[in-house]
Order: structure tokens, then sequence, then C-alpha cells
């Protein structure tokens, strides 16, 4: 990896626009880098890594050449970000919480920034998309997004998007059939996250089929409405659950960060936000990241067996200026990156250990570009 200091990178200049995003302030370029640092972990729900005691003298983002060059093709310059909540209030469950002062902070600041809000099922159509614009999603519908949540979303008249699963409904600290009927009467759109909340990485044709049906007929049954959009559970998703999927929904959603883009139509990365990582710079580099105009790595398929430490990163206009963070539940993973036809060739320091492993690739420009990617290993 190519390392140098704050003061070379001055020299280089890095920070010359007076239009940059970080206003050629170095320290304002640090803390995003921690803050992307931070935003992997907490989706690990683990502490910071040891990955910001040696960052101290490096900027990642210059891997490749000691001449910069922002030349891309690059095109997306507004940003259709998503966001991810679960839990309202309930801090015995910091990993999946989000307290109410965090939340309205979040809103607030949206508002301010005059994001327009819209429900996923609205990304369908790129007439949405000729504006900033912010998707807030719920995931599992706990009790507390009834009670808590949805009062505040209303308050500041933000419509929402909730994905269920339906085995849930009515159980301990969860929503009934009743308060899904009025959130739907209230304006909250609902969509399918399948009925068991099994991990579509580890199941077969027919168990997935078996998912998909349940789930959409006890939804049609109780609510009268026929979801069409997906999310996977845990994030956590195959190339042979996609293609199935695929027959039955518009559209389907991970868990892994990053811009969004329908160039990955039934992978489509959402930003978790949590009462550890919610604060306000985060959510900032999160509403403002942008999309690279096509990005791809291999190996695609997101159940990645067999097991591999080596993988190709391939984003249309070059590589340059690229950096990626790779971790799994046992933390960051070093790497070895290099170019190769105008392609990054990543080389993981060891094997990753079973369960998610999360790729983030990303860029700055004027902006803030971001790729990311999850696997899952049995």
């Amino acid at each position: 990896m190519f390392l140098i200091t704050f003061s070379e990178a001055l020299k280089k200049g890095i920070f010359h626009d007076q239009n940059h995003f970080f206003e050629n302030d170095p320290k304002e370029f640090f803390l995003f880098l921690k803050r992307v640092r931070e935003q992997y972990d907490s989706e690990l729900s683990m502490p910071s890594s040891r990955f910001f005691s040696c960052l101290l003298l490096v900027i990642g983002l210059l891997p490749f050449s000691s001449s910069l060059s922002y030349a891309t093709s690059l095109k997306d310059t507004i940003p259709n970000n998503i966001i991810m909540y679960h839990r309202f209030g309930e801090t015995k469950y910091p990993s999946t919480n989000i307290t109410v002062e965090q939340l309205e902070s979040h809103l607030n600041y949206l508002v301010e920034q005059n994001y327009r809000f819209i429900q996923a099922s609205d990304l369908l159509d790129p007439e949405q998309q000729k504006e900033k614009t912010i998707t807030v999603t719920i995931d599992d519908a706990y009790l507390s997004f009834y009670e808590v949540g949805l009062p505040i979303f209303e308050k500041y008249q933000v419509p929402v998007t909730l994905f269920l699963n339906t085995e849930n409904v009515g159980g301990f600290n969860y929503m009934s059939w009743d308060q899904l009927r009025d959130s739907l009467r209230r304006g909250v759109e609902i969509q399918n996250h399948s009925h068991t909340h099994s991990s579509f990485a580890t199941l077969d044709e027919e168990a997935i089929m078996s998912e998909i049906e349940t789930s959409q007929n006890l939804i049609f049954t109780n609510l009268n409405i026929t979801p069409n959009l997906f999310a996977f559970p845990f994030g956590e998703s195959s190339d042979l659950a996609q293609k199935i999927i695929e027959r039955h929904f518009d559209a389907a959603f991970g868990q892994h960060s990053g811009a969004f883009s329908m160039n990955y139509q039934y992978y489509i990365p959402r930003f978790p936000l949590n009462e550890n990582y919610g604060s306000l710079e985060r959510l900032r580099d999160i509403s403002k990241s942008l999309p690279f105009e096509a990005a791809q790595l291999q190996p695609s398929n997101p159940t990645l067996n067999p097991p591999s430490t080596r993988f190709v990163l391939d984003v249309e206009g070059g590589v340059n200026g690229v950096n990626c963070f790779i971790t799994d539940f046992q933390g960051s993973i070093e790497k070895k990156m290099t170019v190769l036809e105008n392609k990054l060739l990543i080389e993981l320091s060891r094997m990753p250990v079973s369960g998610r492993l999360r790729f983030n690739c990303t860029k700055v420009d004027n902006d803030i570009f971001w790729y990311g990617h999850q696997y899952f290993l049995n």
C-alpha cells in the first residue's frame, strides 16, 4: 500500500480544491477515515480495532501512484441513500438500538440539509432520484418502532419502510397484526423480510420458496397488501437466493454499507445506524455518499464457497485512489492491494473466519464514493 504523511499529501495537492468535500482540512479527512473505520466495527458489533493506532501517518486513499489524478467517469452527483434502524429507545441492545435523542438529531440534521424523504418503493422510480433523498428503513417490526420510533417519524413527517418477518408477529417485544394495520393507515410502507428470519445464505431452493410463500400469504391475509420488495435477514444472501427473489420481488436489500445504486438491484446496500455509532458526523458522511458508476467485486457470489483470500475489484473509470477495508468477526484483515490491468487485486493476510465478511471500498473525489459488498462463509 502506498503511504504518505499529511504534509506530503498537502504538497501533492490533495486538499487544493476550495470546493473539495474536506475544504482543505487534513483533520477533517482524518476524521472521515475514522468514521469509516467505526462503520465497519459497528456492523460487526465489536469495538474499534487496532487500525487507527497505525493510521496517524497514513492516507490510504492513494494506494498506487505518487501523482494523483481524480479524472474518472463517476457520473452520479445526487445522493439517494438508505439508512437502517432496528430498535428505538431499548438501551440494553446498543448494537441494534438508537436512542430517542440520536434519532431526533438525525432527523433534524437531514431536514435542515433539505433532504427529501422517500420510501423504499420510490427508489424504483428514476424520477424520484433527481434530487437528494434519504430512505429510512426499519427491520424486524420490534414493538419499540411502534411505541417510540413511529411517533417521532410522524413528528418530522418522515415516511418510512418497515421490513417485516412474519413468524414473530404478536410475539414478545414484537408488533401485533393490529399494530401493523394501524401503521399502514398512518402511512408506513410494509415490505417482506422473510417468515422465520433465517439466513438465506444457508437455505436451499425449497426452503427459500417456503419462506417467501409463507410470509407473502400471511402479509396478504392480515394486511391485504402484497409486498414487492425484500430485505435479506442479517443481510446474508447467495446467487441462488437472489435468482429466486428476482422471480417474486422487484428489488432486494442487504445490510452492508454502500451508496445506493440500482446496479445491484437484488443486493442493494443500506447504511446501519445504531446506538454506539450514530453520530451526526457519521450520518453526514453516509447521507452525502455517492455510488461508483459501476463497481464489481469478484468472486461475486455473496456466499463465499470455497473461502478465499484473493479478490478482484473492477471499477469503471479505474481504481486509482480507491481504498478498501475488510472485516470479519475477528476484526480488520490486513491486505495487499495491487493494480493489474486496471483492476485491483486484493490479497488478504489471513483466511476469513466463518460468518460475515465485509468489503468497504471508498474513493474521495470532490465527494465520497462508497461501494460495499458482504460475503457469508459457512
